[in-house]
């Protein structure tokens, strides 16, 4: 389907919704009531892209247009970013209720590694061959008479033992204390626990903001390493449909930098942190369950190929449905992270990190588009050139649901 068909059709289903608001009344309920409507869009508001202050103030025209009664925005790393967005939303777009994980690297109740005990590189057994040589050629201990009359013992020790004596090279012992050498290969290293450090000094860049009263606010830190992850959860209530539970997250990215964190790899992470997700508390009078944001994946569909599939995959299998994905095999849908986007290479495949799911699929209707293609030319008088640049590499995803006729 066509991108310009695909708006027209997206706007005027929406346009649809709020006319009949007015007159089409179910069960003493107008329309409006038995719908409510959420975005998500990754902001990217940190250095990893270029233009951050341009992009920041771009951020304001972008996010107008967007009307939904939830948004979910991730990667706004700094309380002083989030505090900022959150006041925008709230003088500009009507978003009189908000919340985030206020957390630091300052925090009590940080996870921490584990006290580690490293054994000895050497035992006294490993070392008597050097030792001898030494008292029988070197009474003295001289640096160089150890190096010439003694090199072969050196090579007959166990290779870890021997790597800690000459660890520095030769050097270490020509010009190094060789009684301090053999007492420190000798020694256990011990390594004490201690809270991880996290970039942006903890701040985990996840907002939710609402339209609607938020109750049972919910804020979950995920086990993460490098930068700080969260989920926040709260209750609305639309008056034709009842209380409905949102999550705001942004699961952690599979990334270059070696992963030294709590679980195997940052594959194992992001099913960790989708397990934390779904083991938010939740009431028994809730009628439906959302989670949205960004979750680093997509499973095939339409045109868009599998990519990264485990984390959607894992909610999938729970039960979770993303109506984004409810496609025709051969209906083409449009990617959040593009190459037409100027800070994705073109190289890159097209997918859909963006996510919107519903737990309850029944006795709803769901319409959905992608929202926030936001590019903006950057012009430089002084060198008389002009750029290319959006406010974010992601664009967003908008779902409206409304509760069906009974």
């Amino acid at each position: 389907m066509k991108k310009s068909l695909k708006i027209y059709i997206f706007t005027a289903l929406f346009t649809a919704f709020a006319l009949v608001s007015c007159s089409n009344n179910i069960e003493g309920f107008e329309t409006s009531d038995r719908m409510i409507s959420l975005t998500t869009f990754n902001a990217k508001m940190t250095d990893d892209l270029a233009f951050k202050s341009k992009r920041f103030k771009k951020m304001r025209t972008v996010l107008a247009e967007n009307s939904s009664d939830i948004l979910c925005v991730q990667d706004l790393y700094s309380n002083k970013v989030l505090d900022e967005v959150r006041k925008m939303l709230k003088n500009d777009y009507g978003y009189e209720y908000a919340l985030y994980a206020k957390t630091s690297n300052e925090d009590e109740d940080l996870e921490s590694t584990e006290a580690q005990t490293i054994p000895a590189s050497c035992s006294m057994n490993d070392l008597m061959p050097v030792i001898s040589c030494v008292m029988q050629n070197c009474p003295d201990y001289d640096a160089t008479c150890i190096l010439q009359s003694c090199w072969q013992s050196f090579l007959e020790v166990p290779d870890e033992c021997r790597n800690c004596l000459l660890s520095n090279g030769i050097d270490t012992i020509a010009n190094g204390d060789y009684m301090e050498i053999l007492e420190k290969c000798q020694q256990d290293t011990k390594i004490p626990a201690k809270k991880l450090e996290y970039e942006f000094s903890g701040n985990s860049g996840v907002l939710l903001a609402s339209k609607l009263p938020m109750s049972n606010k919910t804020p979950v830190k995920l086990r993460s390493f490098g930068r700080m992850r969260t989920a926040v959860a709260a209750t609305v209530t639309k008056d034709g449909i009842g209380k409905i539970q949102v999550i705001c997250t942004g699961l952690s990215p599979l990334s270059e930098v070696e992963y030294d964190g709590f679980g195997e790899s940052w594959e194992d992470e992001q099913l960790t942190q989708i397990g934390q997700i779904l083991a938010i508390p939740v009431a028994d009078d809730v009628v439906q369950r959302i989670i949205l944001g960004d979750f680093d994946g997509n499973l095939a569909a339409g045109n868009i190929r599998e990519n990264n599939s485990a984390p959607v995959a894992l909610l999938e299998e729970n039960g979770w449905y993303d109506p984004y994905f409810d496609v025709e095999p051969k209906e083409e849908l449009d990617c959040t992270v593009c190459p037409e986007n100027p800070f994705v290479s073109d190289e890159a495949q097209e997918s859909v990190p963006d996510h919107i799911f519903f737990l309850e699929k029944k006795g709803y209707k769901f319409a959905t588009e992608r929202i926030f293609l936001n590019e903006f030319t950057d012009f430089d008088k002084e060198h008389q050139t002009k750029t290319s640049y959006s406010v974010s590499d992601h664009y967003g995803i908008t779902t409206v649901m409304t509760m069906e006729n009974k």
